[in-house]
Formats: structure tokens, sequence, C-alpha cells
């Protein structure tokens, strides 16, 4: 299993027909999966969803962490950023 550090979310940023999970209770995960990740609190590392598989822990999904209250969103590769019209490049 590995353990994966979610994302504080950045002011202003909703994502289209998602919500946010509520944790009441820090010493339980909000979620429970049969995958290979446990997702932790950017802030705190507290444990927010274990066992979750990747495709269940999108952008979509926000958990306020019971512990010290950050909201996090489980998607922690930034969005690649271009112009209308740009490729993609590699970078090395």
């Amino acid at each position: 299993m590995a353990t994966i550090t979610m994302r504080q979310i950045r002011a202003g940023e909703v994502p289209f027909d998602g919500g946010t999970a509520i944790q009441e209770d820090p010493e339980r995960p909000v979620f429970r999966g049969n995958g290979p990740d446990d997702y932790v609190c950017v802030v705190c590392a507290n444990v927010l969803a274990v066992a979750m598989q990747p495709v269940q822990m999108t952008k979509k999904v926000r958990v306020r962490c019971g512990r010290c209250a950050t909201i996090n969103v489980a998607v922690t590769e930034e969005p690649d950023v271009r112009s209308p019209g740009q490729s993609a490049r590699k970078h090395q």
C-alpha cells in the first residue's frame, strides 16, 4: 500500500458536480475501499481514506479533515495548462 498526501484546495476552487465529505471522527477514515492506496491530510497527515483505488479518488472528491479542518482534494497532479491549440511538450 502507498500513502498519498492529498492537496489543499485553492481559493475559489470548486469542482463541477463535486462535494465535500466531512470527517466527523479523526480516528476513522471517511472512505474505506479495497484498493492499494491510503490518502492523508496535506496539513496534519491524518488518515482520510484507506485502501482506495485511484479511479475512486478524483478531483470531485474533497474531504474536510476532522483533526485540522483543512479541505483536501484527492488529485495531487497540477493540471496541464496551455493555450488553446498548443500541444503538450515533454520536459527533459
